[in-house]
């Protein structure tokens, strides 16, 4: 297994939006000069967050639209709505070009911010259809694009209520400096001083993220270790935070190969980026996949730090 690459198809997704998926749930597409990209590609039964972006033909980002989702289980003749709600738009970060080593230029952090359908409970597995109502910004006009996303019964990446896997990643006591350790353009020293094995033993609730600033694949990373910088900022102290690149980086920097350190295969990951937050019990608590506000992330230490 080369990398997280292959795994990652979030576009994959979206594009089956474009048609019914199973026998029988064949349903109608609206044309549409908007595509939705969905931000996650974990889905299960039970309650669920939902991220998307949303992007012109022209692939550019579209921010701040209000959207409705209706929810469909499909497979039958006729899919019926099984349930809708409103989708909340986050701000993230910008847009960001990076150019390598190999002088290849790759833009990071395309989607400036995310959409968000919090608490979506699916009842079965399978095939769900996403149909969105999209209100853009300034102009008012309706867009109406689509998604299909895969709900299974069982998270394939450590899920809500599992103990954390007590993780030796590296540290700084292992490399010398952060620099080693990570692709943050600006590094939080406190990221790289534990092993998350330690800082389970600690008692204190605990932030994991999985993230590679400059070695993402995906199209909707986003500046992920950013957001639980400024997290951190405000709860430095009260609780751990630790940053892991999902890639072995000598190899990545060297030869561009992205090899997985192991710390991701005990995760069981199978996208990145992902963050995990971890009760003092060292269960966890929360996870987030793809993109995601501040807000959320402050909100769910909020609760554990009760």
């Amino acid at each position: 297994m080369a990398g997280l690459a292959g795994l990652v198809g979030l576009a994959g997704l979206a594009v089956l939006g474009a048609c019914g998926v199973g026998d029988g749930a064949a349903v109608e597409t609206k044309a549409t000069e908007v595509v939705a990209l969905v931000g996650a590609s974990e889905f299960i039964v039970g309650e669920n967050r939902v991220p998307f972006g949303l992007f012109t033909q022209e692939n550019e980002f579209v921010p701040g639209a209000a959207v409705r989702a209706e929810f469909f289980l499909l497979g039958g003749e006729d899919p019926e709505p099984r349930l809708g709600a409103e989708a909340v738009y986050r701000v993230v970060g910008e847009a960001e070009r990076h150019v390598h080593e190999d002088g290849k230029e790759h833009l990071h952090g395309e989607a400036r911010g995310v959409y968000v359908v919090d608490g979506v409970v699916f009842d079965e597995a399978g095939f769900w259809r996403v149909e969105l109502s999209v209100t853009m910004t300034g102009t008012g006009v309706l867009e109406y694009p689509t998604m299909v996303l895969d709900v299974r019964t069982e998270p394939v990446a450590i899920g809500v209520g599992e103990a954390a896997p007590r993780s030796r990643n590296l540290t700084v006591v292992d490399v010398g400096e952060p620099g080693e350790l990570t692709t943050m353009p600006e590094p939080v020293a406190e990221f790289y001083e534990e092993t998350v094995e330690a800082a389970l033993e600690t008692g204190r609730p605990l932030v994991v993220a999985f993230a590679s600033p400059e070695f993402c694949v995906s199209r909707m990373c986003g500046p992920v270790t950013e957001v639980v910088a400024e997290v951190h900022a405000e709860y430095r102290g009260r609780v751990g935070f630790i940053h892991v690149e999902p890639y072995e980086l000598e190899a990545a920097r060297t030869t561009g190969r992205l090899e997985l350190v192991e710390a991701v295969r005990q995760w069981r990951l199978p996208t990145e980026p992902w963050v995990f937050v971890m009760g003092g019990d060292g269960r966890v608590v929360a996870r987030f996949e793809g993109l995601f506000g501040a807000e959320e992330l402050a909100a769910t230490l909020e609760r554990v730090l009760r």
